[in-house]
């Protein structure tokens, strides 16, 4: 009975009074005030509580119907934006374009590698990386064309989107060439060979137009990470080395990638400088995605293949590092990543006869960033 009586003091406290309810809830109002007032001296006392109740039960229907709506409003809303965050995440994909050039026209001047073997231990890696097949293009031999890498380039280009993880792989020969814009402090090009591109400069006939010189390959990067944002990322893998002999080495089973051979006129000489490794300037910079560039080998080392026992195959030494590091798309700063990529080169060149070091050159945009290959 205090209890009713609280409820009516309540409703005489807060009550509206003269508004309409429903049948059911007026009758629930008059029996409520008759349990509190039972004598006639309450009568007139308890049509104003009876009132006033009816009043409170107003104001309790319409808080209760707006905060329905607030809620309803906020459920709507949030099933709006899990939808769209559903499909932006849906929409970010992993995206891979590999070269792979094992043998290069006869007349071209450059001797057969095994980048073809690379193909199959790139796709496992991606494969792991939560790469599919459909979004993997390989360009092999004559479809390595300069012409066919920029066209690969740019298909990637149109086809990548906000968030995308994009991974590029080059495994060919490279070689230094003479600077054609002055933007080197040695006065040479680092360049990537593609299938058309010949080993002598020739004038008048060849000077390196089907060469993929760095700055070309820079361009594509920044243009692929102006694409994909701040929220995606680019890794290139470049198993070249303009360091070598474009040849066979001493030993009978050692393969070389790239050329020692300065692709330029007979007359010319390099200035000395301080930027003689790959450089294609990857900076920290806004709206740009991480960047990753790892390269065979130092400018004066050679990039030597690896030979695998256990596939009776030889391999690029970086391509096959990477995938011993990286097949289980493992947690690493580049810094913890370089280290690892590191050691792993020099184990698998340990049991060599003639020592070798063969060290990997690494550009970052984030050096203290933890990446992976592919966007999980």
């Amino acid at each position: 009975m205090l209890l009713l009586r609280r409820l009516v003091d309540v409703a005489k406290l807060i009550g509206q009074g003269g508004k309409a309810f429903p049948p059911h809830w007026q009758s629930f109002a008059t029996v409520l005030t008759k349990l509190c007032y039972q004598t006639p001296s309450q009568a007139i006392e308890a049509r104003e509580t009876r009132r006033r109740l009816l009043g409170l039960f107003v104001v309790f229907s319409e808080n209760v119907r707006s905060l329905y709506l607030y809620f309803m409003r906020i459920l709507v809303l949030f099933l709006i934006l899990s939808t769209t965050w559903q499909v932006s995440l849906q929409a970010q994909q992993n995206r891979a374009l590999i070269v792979a050039i094992s043998q290069y026209p006869q007349d071209n001047g450059w001797e057969k590698i095994h980048a073809q073997n690379d193909v199959s231990i790139v796709s496992q890696l991606l494969s792991t990386a939560n790469y599919t097949s459909a979004n993997i293009e390989v360009l092999s031999n004559q479809k390595a064309t300069k012409k066919g890498i920029e066209q690969g380039l740019n298909h990637m280009l149109q086809q990548s989107k906000q968030g995308d993880y994009i991974y590029l792989h080059f495994s060919c020969h490279g070689q230094q060439m003479m600077d054609d814009n002055g933007d080197e402090e040695d006065g040479l090009d680092e360049a990537l060979i593609p299938y058309d591109a010949l080993y002598w400069y020739l004038p008048g006939e060849y000077e390196g137009e089907n060469h993929l010189r760095d700055d070309e390959l820079g361009e594509w990067i920044k243009k692929l990470r102006e694409k994909v944002g701040a929220s995606g990322q680019v890794m290139v893998v470049i198993d070249a080395c303009h360091s070598g002999t474009a040849n066979r080495w001493n030993e009978a089973d050692d393969y070389i990638r790239g050329t020692s051979y300065l692709f330029a006129p007979d007359d010319f000489l390099p200035t000395p400088g301080k930027h003689t490794n790959l450089s294609l300037r990857i900076e920290n910079q806004a709206n740009l995605s991480p960047a990753i560039v790892v390269s065979a080998c130092q400018d004066d080392e050679i990039n030597y293949e690896y030979y695998d026992r256990n596939q009776n195959n030889y391999f690029g030494l970086l391509t096959f590092a990477l995938y011993q590091v990286k097949k289980n798309n493992a947690q690493h700063t580049v810094a913890q990543f370089a280290q690892q990529l590191t050691t792993e080169m020099k184990s698998l060149t340990s049991q060599k006869s003639q020592k070798r070091k063969q060290t990997p050159y690494i550009e970052c945009s984030h050096p203290n960033q933890t990446f992976f290959i592919g966007r999980k």
